[in-house]
C-alpha cells in the first residue's frame, strides 16, 4: 500500500484526483461575478478633524468620511419575482381560523 500511494502519477491517468486538479484549474466564469459596471460601497476618510498622539503614533479620533454607494447593473439586480419553485399549491380561498370545541361529545358506535 505505501508504493502505491508513494507512486507519481502518470500525464494520462484518469483517477479522480488528478481528474479534480484538471477540472480546479480550468477557468469557469461564475455567473454572479460582477461586471466592470457594478461596483461595491466604498468608504473612505477625507479627513481627519481630531487627532491624539497613541503609543507614539498620530492616530484620527474624529474623522470626516466619503461614501460611495454602491451600484449593481441592470444584469445582475435580482428580479422582483420570487424563485420558480415559490408557488401556491391550491389556493382554496380566505384562510379560516382553528376554532376549538370545548363541547362534551359522545362515542358513537
Amino acid at each position: 500500500m505505501d508504493n502505491y500511494l508513494r507512486r507519481p502519477h502518470t500525464p494520462d491517468c484518469g483517477c479522480s484526483v488528478c481528474w479534480s486538479k484538471v477540472e480546479m484549474a480550468k477557468p469557469d466564469p461564475c455567473p454572479s461575478t460582477p461586471c466592470d459596471q457594478c461596483r461595491p460601497a466604498f468608504v473612505q476618510p477625507v479627513r481627519a478633524l481630531k487627532m491624539r498622539l497613541v503609543a507614539g503614533a498620530w492616530t484620527p479620533l474624529l474623522s470626516q468620511w466619503e461614501i460611495t454607494p454602491a451600484f449593481t447593473c441592470a444584469k445582475h439586480t435580482p428580479s422582483d419575482r420570487p424563485p420558480k419553485y415559490w408557488s401556491v399549491v391550491v389556493n382554496i380561498g380566505k384562510p379560516v381560523p382553528f376554532v376549538p370545541l370545548h363541547e362534551p361529545f359522545e362515542l358513537t358506535g
